[in-house]
């Protein structure tokens, strides 16, 4: 009994003594430390120093700062895991604040929630000013973010990924949660919650609070075997006052009396028997609020330095319980991590087999560059063999003779065929002279000056050409070249040098000069050497005023040779025809040939009358001909353009304006001559016109076309759509506009109409809501006949339209009463079809044709556009007025609207507004306004 009091009195001494001196030494420790750093920093753990978590935190903290001599941190722990109720929260901050009483803190680093939420509760007592870094805190809300002074890390894991992912990885569409009423089980309690019933998570999820070791087989009875756990709080051991086991113990524990399939995380549990571990990393997690601890520290403003809100975690697996449970790689997360995973052979001796392959290929590589080698080397002596055989050869073959002279030009040495040339053999010709064996023979001609030339001044003997004549046609050509020979001393020894015979390559080369310069087929020249000889002769007229004139010539009727004959006929015809007119011309006159029916024709020095008659007799002998094929004849004609040669425009102008007058003849009838003038206003126009026409595309690429549009407005009626017709306008290279008079006419006649109504129709498809912002717009589009006729065109129309956004109830075609006319069967097949998806149709000009009303009943169109001409004077003659009023009826009749065109003024709108009409369109009305 004395012994027991004894011990009581004792224990308290030693209680009174640590109570008194342990904040004396805690305020010695703290100053000495602080002593030695400039940066002091306070670590607040919530939990214990062996809690596996605060572990992490610690060696993440101190790695940051292990090179950083100027900081000093100071770890303190809260242990709220084994004391959750806080009954020794006031007494820990007493004692952190004597013991840091004298120690000046420049950053405190408050680690998961417990201490984070006491300190935060005392902030005006205990460290005031200082600012604060967090890390591990569950939830992320508005109160933390807001705070003052402070900033952080959270430890905001993604649970409800975690669910989602394990339901992944199993297959299976339940999940049992095991939680513990810690601030951090009830926080990932919380965050479980969210994914409760979402798509991606298990339907059926069982949340279990606080459980107990002796509750384990009972709990479990109820699931099957391949339901997977999620562990996210400790399991509680009712031996110990429920106290809280650590994450390994309760893992060990479920895997001990289950045979599902564990997950946790936590990575140090997957070495007792848990499948999987999305764990968050305390060490990366405690680095990153490091990163801002030193950001303080390095004095940037807290203010600017923003939480981070979202934690990093990663997967990893347990090979063993992977097999155990039969889950596949291929259900895992990509980027995960596998331990214990069972090497492969080549993963065991990776390096053996690395070795081992790498000799094998080094191995093989020698032996392929010795396999080469001997290779190139037998290649090399073939070469080798073969290049004496073609040298030797080559000496002794008649084509080729090699020599070398003296001092004196004697020969000294020749091998080859000499034979053929001199008619000795080699031996023969030593100590001879070329001269002595050439000069002299009637049959040698041979370019002596030039050859002497170059002996006396000892220069090379450059391709210098001779011919032997054999008999009066047999002739052969040879080729000398040769150089001077200097010895080692610089002293002149003589000449080395070789002839060679080039017959064929003469006779070649002339045969491609002919075919460069000739047409193969009719035996005249060419457009290159015709064009060569115009502009040869144009610069003559130009210096000496001479005069002539230049022809240009297309046969008529040609195309329907071909076609009916094929090809090979109509080359034998065009043949013949070049005969005949070639036997028209003289001596002096040149006639070439351009390709295809095209020909050309140079009158040097001829009267204007002389060269009409010329032409008029081309025009009558290639009339008169006849050509004979298979019991058939077949004849043609021919129309000429001809332009006066006078030296005030160039060769490429006096071309083109021959062209254009060839045409003006063709479009006069055919089988005749248009003579064109230099002030000729007729074809300047049509020279314009095509200038404008040229190139559509490039024109297209430039922008130089561009679109108007121009109102059709109702007559005495309100109609819910607003009419416009879609105009096209054209500006050249100097901005200046052009009318469409000019350019459209031209497009048509030489076929690129067909280029531009498919830009139009491109533009206003694709722009229509840029155009015709209000909408439910009604555009009329004009189509010319060429495009009309193409087979393609409806198909082409038909993608632009329904891809674009436009309503074909909006389009309206417009279609000139002479192409549908001309192009009737296509023309009523291109309307239906497009009818068909509800495109509308107008006939433009109509009233213009000579037989209008005969095909209206044959076009279902929707609307009736009167020819401006009848419409512009119709207040003051009544024919036209009766003409109208006429269309009107008929157009009414068939359930046409009718739209007038050139209304200029009141009065033509007010006779149409009493005759009928249904719309109008003019300058009285709206004029064009660009597209915009």
């Amino acid at each position: 009994m004395l012994r027991q009091g004894a011990n009581l009195q004792y224990s308290s001494i030693l209680k009174y003594l640590l109570k008194s001196l342990l904040p004396l030494f805690a305020l010695f420790a703290a100053l000495s430390f602080a002593a030695q750093a400039s940066n002091n920093v306070l670590v607040i753990h919530s939990y214990h120093a062996e809690h596996f978590w605060t572990g992490y935190l610690k060696k993440g903290l101190d790695s940051s700062f292990k090179e950083d001599q100027d900081t000093r941190l100071f770890h303190e722990y809260l242990d709220a895991k084994r004391y959750p109720q806080g009954e020794f929260n006031l007494s820990f901050l007493k004692y952190l604040k004597t013991k840091y009483a004298s120690t000046e803190l420049d950053v405190i680093v408050i680690s998961d929630d417990p201490a984070f939420n006491l300190i935060r509760h005392h902030r005006n007592d205990f460290f005031t000013s200082t600012p604060i870094v967090y890390l591990g805190i569950n939830r992320v809300t508005e109160d933390v973010l807001d705070a003052p002074n402070m900033t952080g890390v959270f430890e905001n894991r993604d649970i409800a990924s975690t669910i989602t992912s394990i339901k992944s990885q199993s297959g299976v569409d339940e999940l049992v949660l095991i939680v513990d009423k810690s601030a951090t089980g009830l926080a990932n309690l919380a965050k479980a919650r969210t994914v409760f019933g979402k798509p991606g998570a298990p339907s059926n999820i069982h949340v279990i609070e606080e459980l107990s070791l002796d509750d384990i087989s009972e709990v479990f009875s109820r699931f099957s075997s391949n339901v997977p756990v999620l562990l996210l709080g400790q399991l509680t051991n009712p031996n110990q006052n429920n106290a809280l086991l650590s994450w390994n113990q309760g893992t060990e524990q479920l895997v001990t009396w289950t045979n599902n399939p564990i997950y946790t995380i936590a990575i140090t549990t997957l070495k007792y028997g848990a499948v999987g571990a999305d764990e968050l990393d305390g060490r990366q997690h405690a680095m990153r609020a490091a990163e801002l601890v030193k950001r303080i520290l390095s004095n940037e403003p807290l203010e600017s330095i923003e939480p981070i809100t979202l934690a990093r975690s990663q997967w990893v697996f347990n090979w063993e319980q992977l097999n155990e449970h039969n889950f596949k790689l291929s259900s895992l997360p990509e980027d995960a991590l596998i331990i214990n995973k069972e090497e492969t052979f080549y993963e065991k001796y990776k390096l053996m087999v690395r070795l081992v392959v790498s000799a094998f290929i080094v191995s093989i590589l020698i032996i392929i560059l010795l396999a080469e080698v001997i290779r190139r080397g037998s290649i090399t002596r073939h070469i080798l063999a073969e290049n004496e055989t073609r040298y030797r050869d080559l000496a002794n073959a008649g084509a080729n003779v090699f020599w070398e002279t003296d001092t004196e030009q004697r020969l000294s040495y020749i091998s080859g065929e000499t034979q053929a040339l001199y008619g000795q053999e080699p031996n023969q010709l030593i100590g001879k002279t070329l001269a002595e064996l050439c000069k002299h023979d009637p049959n040698i001609s041979f370019p002596w000056l030039e050859y002497e030339a170059a002996l006396a001044y000892q220069q090379p003997i450059n391709n210098l050409t001779f011919k032997l004549k054999l008999t009066s046609k047999d002739i052969k050509i040879f080729l000398l070249n040769g150089k001077p020979v200097f010895d080692k001393h610089g002293l002149y020894i003589g000449y080395r040098g070789i002839s060679k015979e080039i017959t064929e390559e003469h006779l070649l080369s002339k045969k491609l000069a002919y075919q460069a310069a000739y047409d193969e087929l009719t035996g005249l020249i060419n457009r290159s050497s015709f064009n060569e000889k115009l502009k040869t002769y144009v610069q003559q007229s130009q210096q000496q005023a001479v005069s002539g004139f230049l022809c240009f010539l297309d046969l008529d009727r040609f195309k329907l040779v071909n076609d009916t004959a094929g090809h090979l006929i109509g080359d034998a015809m065009l043949a013949e025809v070049a005969t005949v007119i070639k036997r028209c011309t003289t001596h002096q006159d040149i006639v070439g040939r351009f390709g295809g029916d095209e020909f050309g024709l140079i009158l040097p020095n001829i009267s204007l009358s002389d060269a009409q008659q010329l032409c008029e007799t081309v025009i009558a002998q290639v009339d008169s001909y006849r050509f004979h094929w298979n019991q058939r004849l077949f004849n043609v004609g021919v129309s000429i353009g001809m332009v006066p040669i006078t030296g005030a425009l160039n060769d490429t102008e006096l071309l083109s304006k021959a062209d254009l007058s060839c045409y003006k003849a063709k479009e006069a009838g055919r089988g005749r001559v248009y003579v064109a003038n230099l002030n000729d206003d007729e074809l300047f126009n049509e020279e314009q016109q095509m200038g404008y026409i040229a190139n559509v595309a490039q024109a297209i690429e430039q922008n130089q076309f561009y679109l108007a549009k121009q109102v059709i407005a109702p007559i005495g009626q309100q109609d819910s759509h607003k009419h416009y017709e879609i105009l096209i306008r054209y500006r050249d290279e100097q901005g200046k506009t052009i009318p469409p008079n000019l350019f459209i006419p031209a497009a048509e006649k030489h076929s690129v109409i067909t280029i531009i109504d498919q830009w139009v129709l491109k533009t206003v498809f694709e722009r229509y809501q840029q155009y015709f912002p209000e909408g439910d717009t009604v555009v009329s589009i004009n189509l010319s006949g060429l495009s009309l006729s193409n087979d393609e065109f409806v198909n082409q129309v038909k993608e632009l339209l329904l891809s674009s956004q436009v309503n074909p109830r909006n389009i309206c075609f417009e279609i000139t009463e002479t192409a549908a006319i001309s192009q009737l069967s296509r023309a009523l097949e291109f309307i239906r079809e497009m009818k068909a998806i509800g495109v509308r149709f107008a006939l433009d000009d109509f009233g213009s044709g000579a037989s209008s009303f005969g095909y209206l009943k044959n076009l279902p169109v929707d609307y009736l556009k009167i020819d401006g001409s009848l419409v512009v004077n119709i207040v003051k003659q009544p024919t036209d007025r009766a003409i109208v009023e006429s269309i009107n009826a008929i157009a009414h009749l068939m359930n046409m609207k009718t739209v007038a065109e050139f209304v200029e003024d009141a009065e033509i709108h007010a006779v149409l507004e009493e005759i009928g009409v249904d719309f109008v369109q003019g300058y009285g009305i709206g004029k064009p306004q660009p597209c915009e």
